[in-house]
């Protein structure tokens, strides 16, 4: 009986930990992780950052690279939450991950939107800057 009452416990304490973190990452402790509302200055080769998604409505984050670039955009969280880009001429949707290649000193805006779910808190994303030559790689955004 013992037993069976300790593996109920953990059991519950797995659910509920899975459901209150669900949408989180745990990011490795070499890795920064900056919030939405206070970006890098000058954003390092890899870096995440994190969104308060617990209220519906567009949550947004302003990113400028400080040397033109291609990087790897990753949405490291549940897939339903809506993550994407813009800039002045165009918006793009990011589903899963995508490479892109950004502009240096150009102020890219970075939504995220939670208007259907109820159960997130934070939804990660994560930059990598790739060793691709800016110069010939398309798409430029």
């Amino acid at each position: 009986m013992k037993t069976s009452t300790l593996f109920l416990v953990i059991a519950g304490i797995i659910s509920v930990s899975f459901f209150t973190h669900c949408g989180k990452t745990n990011s490795t402790s070499d890795i920064p992780v900056y919030s939405y509302l206070d970006p890098p200055a000058v954003p390092p080769d890899v870096f995440q950052v994190v969104f308060n998604i617990s209220t519906y409505g567009d949550k947004e984050t302003y990113l400028t690279f400080s040397t033109d670039a291609v990087w790897l955009v990753e949405k490291l969280g549940d897939g339903r939450i809506n993550f994407g880009v813009s800039n002045d001429t165009a918006s793009m949707a990011i589903v899963k991950a995508d490479t892109l290649g950004f502009k240096a000193g150009y102020p890219y805006r970075f939504i995220a939107n939670n208007n259907n779910y109820d159960e997130f808190n934070n939804f990660f994303t994560q930059f990598t800057k790739l060793p691709i030559d800016y110069a010939t790689f398309e798409p430029k955004f």
